[in-house]
């Protein structure tokens, strides 16, 4: 929930099928604009028409093997759903009644898993939106 109207980072999370990622350190959406570009012969300048929106998101999280008994989903899940071509339920959200929501369809466009020496083993997941991001509120 909201303090003062602002949303604390660490409540907000990326859940794919309904499961957070396990030991989630980040996680982000983009949207983007499509423009068409109008000019005629009776304009000097060009003006930009709205024409539709793309939408991303992606996540950090340590690689870890989860509990047996956990209802989230993994690094290395991900990566199963990547290379299966999953196409996944996407939620943006704290999941607390009242905060927004973000929602759509992703699939899994990326995955890198970084093994440095001396830190834990991380991964770094992109997805693409599939259709409409909807904004709704948790109910």
């Amino acid at each position: 929930m909201s303090i003062n109207g602002i949303y604390k980072g660490k409540k907000v999370r990326i859940s794919l099928g309904g499961k957070t990622l396990y030991h989630a350190n980040s996680c982000k959406v983009d949207i983007s604009t499509e423009l068409e570009e109008i000019a005629t012969k009776d304009t000097d300048g060009k003006m930009s028409v709205p024409d539709g929106y793309s939408w991303s998101a992606s996540t950090e999280a340590l690689v870890a093997d989860k509990p047996l008994s956990s209802t989230q989903v993994d690094a290395m899940d991900i990566i199963d759903y990547q290379l299966a071509g999953t196409e996944l339920d996407f939620e943006f959200t704290t999941n607390e009644e009242g905060d927004f929501l973000l929602k759509g369809k992703v699939i899994v466009s990326q995955a890198s898993v970084d093994a440095s020496r001396g830190a834990a083993v991380k991964g770094s997941f992109s997805f693409v939106g599939q259709g409409d991001l909807v904004r709704e509120k948790v109910v």
